[in-house]
């Protein structure tokens, strides 16, 4: 009964083992595919970057010009004026397991509401410059948000695989060593015992066989 038992406690524990190594294997190809996707990611998020930032120093610029020439407070004045140029949409696509943002907008043009007295070309500038400067920033956004949660997703797998190596792995292979040694000792007493009693010695020899052990 003790060795059925023994060796059930051997099964659950060999397949335990051989559960965690393929979790371990999984979450491997995982990170491996993580890698790649932000190896390829990475260089289009500098780009991205880069883009943004010419775009919002051009636009900067621009209003800088404008508030020069009709001063800060009219130029507020007639931001406050222009409707929303932008209709934004996110929705999320699944890469490894991991949900990206892609953020997509309908830009109008820009057309100033302002008056024409309370207006000039400077301010016109401005605000074609800050119209065009919102495909920019969506696409560095996505990226940007994207890039994160990959990193981020890369970081707790590189966790768990730690956790597995260091711990769970180890724990289950010690145990199931530990099992199997035990019940090839079980095993080697019992033969010797069945020997005992098979060789002749009797009932009593048997007895004083297992009482010795």
């Amino acid at each position: 009964m003790i060795q059925a038992a023994g060796r059930l406690r051997l099964l659950e524990l060999r397949r335990d083992l051989g559960a965690a190594r393929g979790g371990r294997d999984l979450l491997d190809r995982k990170r491996e595919a993580i890698l790649r996707t932000l190896v390829e990611r990475l260089p289009r998020l500098d780009r991205l970057r880069r883009a943004a930032a010419r775009a919002l120093a051009s636009a900067r610029g621009a209003m800088t010009d404008a508030q020069g020439e009709l001063g800060r407070s009219a130029v507020d004045a007639a931001a406050l004026a222009q409707p929303p140029v932008a209709s934004i949409a996110v929705r999320e696509t699944a890469i490894v397991g991991v949900a990206l943002p892609q953020i997509a907008g309908a830009i109008a043009p820009f057309r100033p509401r302002y008056g024409s007295a309370s207006g000039s070309a400077r301010l016109d500038a401005a605000g074609a410059a800050f119209t065009t400067l919102v495909p920019d920033l969506l696409a560095f956004a996505s990226e940007d948000v994207a890039v994160r949660r990959l990193r981020q997703a890369l970081a707790r797998i590189v966790r768990r695989l730690n956790a597995l190596d260091t711990l769970v792995l180890p724990d289950l292979s010690h145990q199931v060593h530990a099992m199997a040694a035990a019940l090839e000792e079980e095993e080697r007493d019992e033969a010797v015992r069945r020997k005992q009693w098979l060789g002749g010695a009797g009932p009593a020899a048997g007895r004083a066989a297992i009482l010795q052990t």
